[in-house]
């Protein structure tokens, strides 16, 4: 080796050196959604909070060409469904050239097999192929000299066995073998394991409901001692009972990772914006001080989950499960958030270029509201039906920012939702709802319940993860119809400059 590929080598592994620091706070970034923020103004979002490792759920080639040549650490996912496609080794080789190998500025960490493959607590089914992938992952990875990037795997915490104390802490007994076979897989690349855990779904689940035991400030009056160790959250707790569960399946002091952790905002009991707010900040404070667990002192990684709400997201777990994002859905942050963990009040920056949509609401035609009490409600039930089908209606849901809402104003409600989910588009009567619609230009949000006006996507949806920017999708003849428009503007634009 020359002297010159011997710096360049040197100055590569001192990069990464300095990218890599121990006990970090980063996102979750989901992309389910009706109308999303395209991935650079995203990514410009994250830097400029200075948030440098960012977990993926969608790796399409438009987000991670945002990500090229920055400086931010990603962990991709591969879907749990792509994983029941993998049948060879071959496969998820050409799976980590088509992802991983085409795009080489990208700073990749983690590939992260499947989304909780073995919990059922979210999902209707498990994926245990995902298992056999995480091996032939990190083979592949190590083939085609990306050694560096970790294959890894992460479990929601129904996986262990239900129970209060972590010394208690065990896998559940059918899926022990699945466990077992995975821990030993990343023991053998020194890859890590990652844990999710929803500290108000914890205690709802474990310890009577007592939220304030999911908080990290010690004020809980559920505060017991296991052996010579006291916990006062649960996040300790599950995170701990955890480490023991490895342990008694052969797989001791392996590196753990919080892929996931996070709030909801609406659509649960004492899910809100004032309870996220305290929940995060504590979180922040926690990751920073570095002191890790009763059982693991030390830093930890943590993976906030997520970034923005996703309307998309499967809800059969529950309504919460759109409501996620420390960010609306518009790229405006919830909540002021230190994420430095020094406990100041900060504001999030929000993301810059969202061009909103029209404000424009559909509402219940008060003309008709003498017919309420002369038709059916089913009538009007099934209007809700028919708009709640395809739009996001869980603010409505008991326990939701606007479950208080009177019958007119929940019509309205989700008349709007399902006419800003089509873009509030007037060609497919997206306000009509059997001529009970009514386009406004007042807003008609409450002091508790907000009436959203949709982003201007800049993007097509495809919910498989794999989504194109409209210059990817256009036919020529459209893209030559833009490019005319463009250039008639500008032509425009320079005979008024020169008026």
């Amino acid at each position: 080796m020359n002297g010159f590929n011997l710096l360049i080598c040197a100055i590569s592994f001192l990069s990464l050196e300095t990218l890599y620091v121990e006990g970090y706070l980063g996102m979750n970034w989901g992309r389910l959604a009706t109308q999303r923020m395209i991935p650079s103004m995203v990514v410009d979002l994250l830097m400029q909070n200075k948030i440098n490792y960012v977990k993926l759920f969608s790796a399409s080639d438009n987000v991670l060409e945002a990500f090229s040549t920055t400086d931010i650490g990603l962990e991709i996912t591969m879907p749990n469904q792509s994983t029941q496609k993998m049948k060879t080794q071959a496969d998820v080789n050409e799976w980590v050239v088509q992802i991983i190998v085409r795009h080489p500025n990208v700073h990749f960490m983690y590939v992260c097999i499947g989304t909780q493959p073995l919990s059922t607590r979210f999902f209707n089914q498990t994926y245990p192929e995902a298992i056999q992938v995480l091996d032939w992952m990190q083979q592949a990875l190590n083939l085609m000299n990306k050694s560096e990037i970790k294959a890894t795997m992460s479990h929601f915490t129904d996986v262990l066995i239900p129970a209060k104390k972590p010394s208690e802490g065990a896998f559940r007994k059918d899926l022990e073998p699945n466990i077992t076979r995975s821990c030993q897989i990343l023991q053998s690349y020194n890859a890590p394991i990652g844990v999710v855990i929803f500290p108000l779904v914890n205690v709802n689940d474990l310890f009577n409901g007592d939220t304030e035991f999911a908080f990290l400030e010690n004020n809980s009056t559920s505060v017991f001692k296991d052996g010579d160790k006291t916990y006062s959250n649960v996040i300790e707790v599950m995170y701990d009972m955890f480490d023991v569960a490895l342990e008694k399946v052969g797989c001791p002091n392996m590196t753990i990772i919080i892929d996931a952790i996070g709030w909801p905002t609406d659509g649960i009991k004492d899910g809100n914006i004032p309870n996220a707010q305290r929940f995060y900040q504590g979180l922040a404070k926690f990751v920073a001080s570095k002191k890790g667990t009763p059982r693991r002192p030390g830093p930890i990684d943590v993976y906030i989950h997520n970034l923005s709400d996703e309307n998309k997201i499967n809800k059969n777990a529950g309504s919460f499960m759109r409501h996620w994002g420390i960010y609306k859905f518009d790229g405006q942050p919830k909540f002021n958030f230190d994420l430095q963990g020094l406990g100041r009040d900060v504001k999030l920056v929000p993301a810059i270029g969202i061009t909103h949509m029209p404000k424009r609401w559909c509402i219940f035609n008060d003309r008709y509201t003498s017919d309420i009490g002369k038709i059916a409600y089913n009538v009007f039930d099934d209007e809700v039906k028919y708009a709640c089908d395809t739009a996001d209606c869980t603010a409505l849901d008991p326990g939701g920012s606007c479950s208080n809402l009177t019958y007119i104003q929940r019509l309205s409600y989700a008349f709007n939702m399902g006419f800003q989910k089509a873009a509030q588009s007037v060609y497919n009567k997206s306000c009509y709802y059997n001529g009970y619609g009514k386009i406004v230009s007042n807003d008609p949000s409450t002091p508790s319940c907000t009436f959203p006006v949709e982003i201007l996507a800049a993007e097509i949806p495809n919910f498989t993860g794999y989504a194109q920017s409209l210059a990817h999708v256009l036919k020529p003849s459209s893209i030559s119809l833009m490019t005319a428009v463009v250039q008639m503007l500008y032509i425009c634009f320079t005979l008024m400059c020169t008026c």
